[in-house]
């Protein structure tokens, strides 16, 4: 027992104290390069398909958000009908010019932009995920013939198109809604002599 611990004890005292040299070659710790590091992995995921598999992913992403953009979920179905006047005139921030280079307008001017240009169509913002409201926006367009854009702030662009045969239109991140101070839809926009008229209607 006593020379096992003696050999035991002279084992660890070579292990601990004794310099046992070079055991195979040494080299530095170095990072890979960041670049060379993403393109061994996109080697790796084309090799295996996860990049195809990325990719379309990605386009079928891409190709949903077009298609339904975000909603604009502070926008509630019309539970009784609203109107009022809208305004389009603005304060001109600086000095307007021709194309010969005269002032028509100077800075701190307010002008109606409908002065110059008409409103020729209506706007008729609607829920294209809403039943009624498609029906709405069906009569609606048929009593402006066409002359319409239609709107909207929730549903899918594409089957709105197929229903319509026409351009749909987005209201992207509500911006003409908060222009036009739309709360509730559906709604509609159109020109009155110098100002615009706002309606949410009952569909």
């Amino acid at each position: 027992m006593i020379s096992m611990f003696l050999a035991l004890n002279a084992m660890m005292t070579i292990a601990y104290g004794t310099n046992l040299g070079v055991v195979g070659q040494i080299y530095p710790i170095q990072e890979e390069d960041f670049l060379s590091f993403i393109e061994r992995k996109m080697t790796i995921m084309q090799q295996n398909g996860d990049w195809q598999h990325m990719q379309k992913n990605i386009q079928q992403q891409v190709s949903k958000h077009i298609d339904r953009p975000v909603l604009i979920t502070t926008i509630t179905k019309t539970s009784k009908h609203r109107t009022w006047d809208y305004d389009p005139s603005v304060i001109v921030p600086y000095d307007l010019h021709d194309t010969q280079g005269n002032i028509f307008a100077k800075a701190g001017t307010t002008v109606n932009p409908l002065v110059i240009i008409k409103l020729h169509t209506a706007l008729a913002f609607y829920d294209g995920d809403d039943a009624e409201q498609v029906h709405w926006a069906k009569k609606i367009n048929q009593i402006y013939h066409g002359k319409i854009k239609l709107i909207l702030v929730r549903g899918s662009i594409s089957t709105q198109e197929n229903i319509f045969h026409q351009p749909i239109y987005f209201d992207q991140q509500g911006r003409l809604t908060k222009r036009f101070h739309i709360e509730h839809v559906p709604a509609l926009v159109y020109q009155k002599n110098l100002h615009l008229k706002v309606e949410e209607v009952l569909p």
